[in-house]
């Protein structure tokens, strides 16, 4: 009988100390505020396009190599053009539909992005703002637009 609650207390306290470990990593990681990272080790960044919005997680990220994974939900074609610019991500100027690429300081871009696709593009950002934009006629006016922020 002495043995079996010998083995019954040890049991608990094995228990209670994994319960505690657990815990402990869960809650750390949880609460670390850290970004997600590509396999090459710079941010990692989902991107969602439809139609007409484009969302991205995180919007803010770390300056150096950022790798977007832009999936197209929508039912058309997209592009995904990332400018830096001071400029609020909706008052870019628009001509016939169209943010002019000659007079925005243009990172990198995806085009032709076919709808239920996903395609990756890898870039290099220096600190500062940055806007990412649909560049095809009539997109960014309706809202196919997210900022980002390269610390």
């Amino acid at each position: 009988m002495l043995h079996t609650r010998r083995v019954f207390f040890a049991l608990v306290a094995v228990l209670a100390i994994a319960s505690v470990a657990c815990s402990n990593d869960s809650s750390s990681s949880a609460s670390s505020g850290s970004t997600a990272t590509s396999p090459g080790g710079g941010a990692a960044i989902a991107a969602t396009e439809k139609d007409f919005s484009i969302a991205i997680d995180p919007t803010e990220v770390a300056a150096g190599e950022v790798t977007f994974t832009i999936n197209n939900e929508g039912p058309s074609a997209h592009e995904f053009v990332v400018i830096e610019s001071d400029t609020a991500p909706g008052d870019l100027p628009v001509e016939d539909g169209l943010v002019s690429e000659d007079g925005v300081t243009v990172i990198g871009e995806a085009e032709d992005i076919a709808p239920s696709t996903t395609v990756p593009l890898t870039l290099t950002l220096e600190e500062g703002q940055y806007v990412i934009i649909c560049n095809l006629p009539g997109h960014y006016e309706q809202g196919m637009y997210a900022g980002l922020k390269a610390a």
